[in-house]
C-alpha cells in the first residue's frame, strides 16, 4: 500500500530542490504526493470563496487576486507535470491563507498524509526569529513525520558567522 506524501511548494529552487530529494531518496512506485500551494495574499472574502478550490475556475473582481490566483495555479501545474514526467502519481492544490504552516497542517489532516517534506528557506536563527519559519512550525505541530530538506547551498560560507540553525 503506497503512502501519501505533502510537499508544500512555491517558486523558489529550494521547493524545486524537495521535489528532486523527494525523488531520489523517498519516491515509491505506490506513493501518491500532493503539492500544496499556500497563497496569503488574498482578501478574507475571497480567502474564503478559495479555501476548497482545486483548480477550478473563479471569477473574482480584484484583478490582483486574480493574477495571484492564476500564479498559484500555474505553479501547482507546473508541479504536476514535472512529478508526471518523473512517473510519480501526483495530485495539486492551491490554498488561501494567511498562515502557511498551519494551512500546510490542515491540508495534511484533511487528506490523511503520512509524511509531509518541507523546503527550508535556509535561515539562520536569527531569519527565523524574525521572520518566522514555516518548516520549524511544521516540525513543531504536526502529527505525521515530517522531513526538512536542507537548501541546495548549505555549503556557502557563513559570512565569518557559524549558522546555529538545526534545519
Amino acid at each position: 500500500m503506497g503512502r501519501t506524501i505533502l510537499l508544500p511548494v512555491d517558486p523558489s529552487e529550494n521547493c524545486k530542490h524537495a521535489l528532486k530529494f523527494y525523488i531520489d531518496h523517498f519516491f515509491n512506485k505506490e506513493d501518491t504526493l500532493i503539492f500544496l500551494h499556500v497563497i496569503d495574499q488574498v482578501s478574507k472574502r475571497n480567502a474564503e470563496e478559495e479555501r476548497e478550490e482545486e483548480f477550478e475556475d473563479n471569477s473574482f473582481q480584484n484583478p490582483t487576486t486574480n493574477k495571484i490566483l492564476d500564479n498559484g495555479k500555474a505553479l501547482a501545474h507546473k508541479y504536476l507535470a514535472w512529478g508526471r514526467d518523473a512517473g510519480i502519481k501526483v495530485k495539486a492544490f492551491v490554498r488561501s491563507d494567511p498562515k502557511a504552516g498551519a494551512a500546510i497542517l490542515n491540508v495534511a489532516k484533511e487528506l490523511d498524509v503520512d509524511h509531509i517534506i518541507v523546503a527550508s528557506r535556509g535561515l539562520n536563527a536569527i531569519g527565523r526569529t524574525f521572520k518566522g519559519s514555516v518548516s520549524t512550525y511544521v516540525v513543531h505541530h504536526s502529527n505525521v513525520p515530517v522531513t526538512v530538506v536542507p537548501c541546495p547551498d548549505t555549503d556557502k560560507p557563513t559570512r565569518g558567522f557559524r549558522s546555529l540553525s538545526l534545519y
